[in-house]
């Protein structure tokens, strides 16, 4: 071959290699609905029969990824997993759907996760708890576990509007109820990668699949507003270390974005303070909250398990059942602190 023939010959084979690489920087990624860890078509127990297990894990939370998927395709959150799209979009005011579907995906993934169906030979996986840490420090600080399951319950009752009440316990060891509304969450309070960063996208982030490269689709770009909520709002602590209470919350959809928080609330039947007296507990609170568990506080979550719209205490009965308080503990082994009281 001539020495021209085999400097076309290299020059095509470069300009092969350099298309090819630009076809897989186009290929998007699609986020893909994490398989739980217990087969959906057998339901949790009398919680959630079959069908309504399928509706909130499989039609609801596809749904929210489908319509995220679509929302951010052409956009620069594109190809980023679903933490990195909630502290981007929480940051942006046009991005208000992109935040409210990742959120509220993350959120229902982390409510699935820390179920399992219930033992064959018990009501309950609360023997799981038995003599370890978390069981003493509830004791310590609710008398019993089933007190602290009727103050969590009634923390839920309590709460008019949709969101999810969570388990916390923040950097003193300090247990706690808070309940989060609409598509807010405790699971992402930080803008920077970290150990414990990486740890939540492993526990419950959705993987990101990347497309074909025959499935590349381009769409316009989106406009990009000349400004952002970035500037005004302070970084904040890891996303398993929860959140600074002195940040607002990432919910960009409400103007104040502030959340209620609840540290030991009455329990559901104590009339010696009302649900909403929040002052006393606000200050029981540390600025940091790692999440243990936390409850969908949604209608279509209750009514699709036959209680009834007016279902939600019934609802809140069958959830004790089905609580892995095996996984719960070790979640708190991870983030706990060691106290100078041995609790």
């Amino acid at each position: 071959m001539s020495g021209l023939g085999l400097r076309l010959a290299a020059s095509t084979s470069r300009a092969a290699r350099v298309a090819s690489r630009s076809c897989r920087i186009q290929s998007r990624a699609l986020h893909k609905r994490k398989e739980l860890s217990y087969p959906v078509e057998e339901g949790l127990g009398s919680f959630l029969p079959p069908q309504a297990l399928k509706m909130v894990a499989v039609d609801y939370q596809q749904g929210l990824l489908d319509r995220l998927n679509d929302q951010v395709r052409g956009t620069n959150l594109e190809n980023k997993s679903i933490v990195q799209t909630i502290i981007d979009a929480a940051r942006d005011p046009n991005k208000v759907l992109e935040f409210n579907y990742a959120s509220e995906a993350l959120n229902n993934s982390f409510f699935l996760e820390s179920l399992k169906p219930p033992p064959a030979n018990a009501s309950s996986h609360e023997a799981a708890i038995q003599g370890q840490n978390l069981n003493r420090r509830i004791k310590y600080e609710y008398g019993s576990l089933a007190q602290f399951q009727s103050n969590f319950s009634a923390a839920v009752m309590g709460m008019f509007s949709t969101g999810y009440v969570w388990f916390v316990v923040d950097q003193d060891g300090q247990l706690g109820i808070v309940p989060t509304f609409g598509t807010g969450t405790l699971l992402v309070r930080s803008s920077k990668p970290t150990r414990t960063f990486l740890e939540w996208q492993r526990i419950v982030g959705e993987p990101i699949i990347p497309y074909s490269e025959h499935d590349v689709r381009v769409a316009p770009k989106r406009p990009q507003p000349s400004s952002s909520l970035s500037d005004s709002l302070p970084a904040t602590s890891s996303p398993l270390s929860g959140m600074e209470t002195r940040t607002p919350p990432l919910d960009p959809h409400t103007p104040a974005r502030s959340v209620s928080f609840y540290a030991k609330p009455p329990g559901m039947y104590d009339d010696d303070e009302p649900l909403n007296h929040t002052v006393k507990d606000a200050k029981v609170v540390g600025e940091t909250l790692y999440p243990l568990l936390c409850v969908s506080v949604h209608e279509h979550a209750w009514v699709s398990a036959g209680y009834g719209v007016w279902g939600k205490e019934e609802y809140m009965k069958r959830f004790w059942t089905v609580v892995d308080w095996e996984k719960v503990n070790k979640l708190y082994e991870r983030v706990r602190p060691v106290r100078s009281d041995g609790q």
